[in-house]
């Protein structure tokens, strides 16, 4: 199955990110809420006409999306492909597979990378599918582009992916917040271990605050993996200062 044409929907960090890889080789349709993010975007489309193209890719926040959905379901027609790219599957999903006519076809994706662990390329870097109402043979010619593209495409199911999402990306930017937030940064006094974690934590700070208040809020596993990490956290604390306090004691 060839795409014809792509309509690509919405220009944030992500957005430019996607932009700049299907440009390359399809022919594309923009559309933004702010036009002049495309202003000299030789693909600036309107929103009428981003959504008539073959396949529409949604690079919509998280939390605008259910919205979103409900507002480009009448341009829809027969035959169409959906694609999301948000970081959390069971909700967004369920969006589309409610407000889309049931002829449109629906695929949940999250690149499992962003602007800044992209930026020196994708090759090899992977991206969750979530086949929800697609074709095999629309499924698997996607498939085919993105590994194309050099990226590792991972099949799972919005259910299954939230549940380990929650345990990886969720996490590592609550602790990517806090430490944001605490103003803690790389060390000159370090070793080369908490130096690549620091590099790590600074990638994803970049991102959006709307990013991770929704990642957290929207993904249904986060808030019990949030409520475990804390709890170890605390529990560990609790063992430090009762060794310490033992130590002190034996050495009376």
């Amino acid at each position: 199955m060839k795409i014809e044409e792509i309509g690509l929907v919405g220009f944030g960090r992500f957005g430019k990110l996607a932009y700049d890889y299907l440009r390359r080789d399809q022919k594309l349709r923009v559309y933004t809420h702010n036009p002049d993010k495309i202003r000299n975007i030789p693909e600036r489309a309107t929103l009428e006409e981003t959504l008539a193209a073959q396949l529409i890719v949604l690079c919509v926040p998280i939390s605008g999306l259910e919205q979103f959905c409900k507002t480009m379901a009448p341009f829809l027609r027969d035959g169409q492909i959906v694609v999301d790219t948000c970081s959390v599957k069971v909700r967004p999903v369920e969006w589309m597979l409610t407000h889309f006519p049931e002829t449109v076809e629906v695929l949940g994706s999250h690149p499992l990378f962003g602007p800044d662990s992209g930026k020196e390329g994708i090759d090899g870097l992977k991206i969750a599918l979530c086949p929800a109402r697609i074709k095999e043979k629309t499924y698997q010619s996607i498939c085919r582009y993105l590994e194309g593209l050099g990226l590792v495409v991972i099949k799972t199911t919005p259910k299954e992916h939230d549940s380990q999402v929650a345990k990886s990306q969720a996490v590592f930017h609550l602790i990517a917040q806090a430490m944001k937030q605490l103003d803690w940064g790389s060390q000159a006094i370090s070793t080369p271990g908490p130096e690549v974690f620091y590099r790590l934590v600074e990638s994803v700070q970049h991102d959006t605050n709307q990013l991770f208040l929704d990642l957290e809020r929207e993904n249904p596993y986060a808030a019990s993996c949030r409520e475990q990490f804390i709890r170890k956290l605390a529990d560990l604390d609790k063992e430090l200062s009762e060794a310490r306090e033992q130590q002190a004691i034996s050495e009376r």
